[in-house]
């Protein structure tokens, strides 16, 4: 073969072998862009998604708190509406909001919770019985009640400072802690001193008493609260205060912004009425037959405490007088409980409201004010979101 046709044989061959490297080049280029091309639209696809379900928590959450401070506006309006003030028990309408009454075969019947029950003058005049409005939401899910807090014992009474009456406190602490079995009696006094320390205004500690320094000692420090509570699941931070002591004392205590908050004996419990004796407590029957009376279906409510205290006096060995100043039979503050359910998400809210007392001279009527919320989308207790509020009803 010629050199000439040798030649281009061989640059021909590699022609074709540059050709075919080139060709895999491109081919290697197109995967990858079309790699790169699915994997954005992927991630677009993936974010869209999350946008989508993003915007769809914001309504609902948006959907649960509307609903959620509707009803406790109307909730609120059920307690500016009690016209007798004098005297709260568990017989009238602002107690049984939105909790299903049995009828007379035992069985729940129809709640009152979402009837407008207003007559018209006229219809009352002709002595006519309206049908009471019925509101039909849309949904199954709207739960409310209205819980009387002075029917339990307020933790911040502890914070008294006049001498007589912080022992007067403490026997009352120690004795609901005797009640309800919690620990023995060096663990309730511990319990008292620290609780005592958590909401003083000092870093001094007391007799059982936990204050800053202990608490900067542990693993993870930080300071006593120095403070009124604010909820009863500060009191997790509290030395000696476990999940069990806590969620057993939950149903019969409560926090309120005051010290000297009294017992509604219309709406208490017998072991809180029980501890109010000046004596360790042994035995609640004699508290329990007295509030028993508030079965009968006509009560209406207890008008003096003179019978309570009677039976206090039995609830101990030794025959001992009730707390001064620790009983009434009316309430001022009140907790009202929203809770929301749409689809699989659920919210919660929680409002202390104050209701004032009714005027001497019988004028304008007090106002229901809300003092604080606690927002809670688990409907667990947890540490309120509190905001100081001017709502009010006048």
């Amino acid at each position: 073969m010629p050199v000439t046709s040798r030649f281009k044989l061989h640059r021909r061959q590699q022609q074709l072998a540059k050709h075919k490297r080139q060709g895999g080049v491109v081919l290697i280029v197109v995967v990858l862009a079309i790699v790169l091309m699915v994997t954005l639209l992927a991630i677009m696809i993936e974010d869209q998604h999350i946008f989508i379900r993003r915007l769809g928590n914001q309504k609902v959450a948006e959907q649960g708190y509307q609903y959620s401070q509707g009803l406790n506006a109307w909730a609120e309006r059920v307690l500016h509406d009690d016209a007798n003030r004098t005297i709260d028990h568990l017989g009238e309408k602002w107690a049984k909001f939105g909790r299903p009454e049995e009828d007379g075969n035992g069985e729940d019947g129809e709640s009152e919770s979402f009837s407008l029950d207003r007559s018209t003058v006229a219809a009352e005049q002709e002595g006519k019985d309206e049908k009471e409005a019925t509101i039909d939401f849309g949904i199954d899910g709207l739960e409310v009640s209205i819980d009387d807090l002075q029917g339990r014992y307020n933790l911040n009474n502890l914070a008294v400072k006049e001498p007589q009456a912080a022992n007067g406190q403490k026997r009352i602490f120690l004795n609901l802690l005797g009640l309800l079995e919690i620990g023995e009696f060096d663990q309730r006094d511990r319990l008292h001193g620290a609780l005592v320390d958590w909401i003083d205004e000092n870093d001094l500690s007391g007799p059982n008493g936990f204050e800053s320094g202990d608490y900067g000692s542990k693993r993870v420090p930080y300071f006593a609260a120095d403070q009124k509570l604010t909820s009863i699941g500060e009191l997790r931070f509290v030395e000696g205060f476990t999940e069990d002591v806590i969620n057993t004392l939950r149903p019969f205590v409560t926090v309120l912004p005051v010290e000297n908050a009294k017992i509604n004996i219309n709406t208490t419990t017998a072991e809180v009425l029980a501890s109010l004796n000046g004596a360790t407590v042994t035995d609640t029957s004699s508290v329990a037959g007295f509030l028993a009376r508030r079965l009968d279906p006509d009560f209406q409510g207890f008008s003096q405490i003179t019978d309570a205290e009677t039976a206090i006096i039995g609830a101990s060995v030794v025959p001992s007088q009730a707390i001064a100043g620790m009983m009434q039979v009316n309430s001022q503050f009140f907790q009202i409980n929203a809770k929301v359910t749409l689809g699989s998400s659920v919210f919660c809210m929680e409002s202390l409201v104050l209701r004032e007392s009714a005027s001497a001279d019988g004028g304008t009527t007090p106002k229901v004010s809300v003092l604080s919320r606690q927002h809670n989308t688990l409907c667990e207790e947890q540490s309120p979101i509190t905001t100081n509020s001017d709502e009010d009803l006048s």
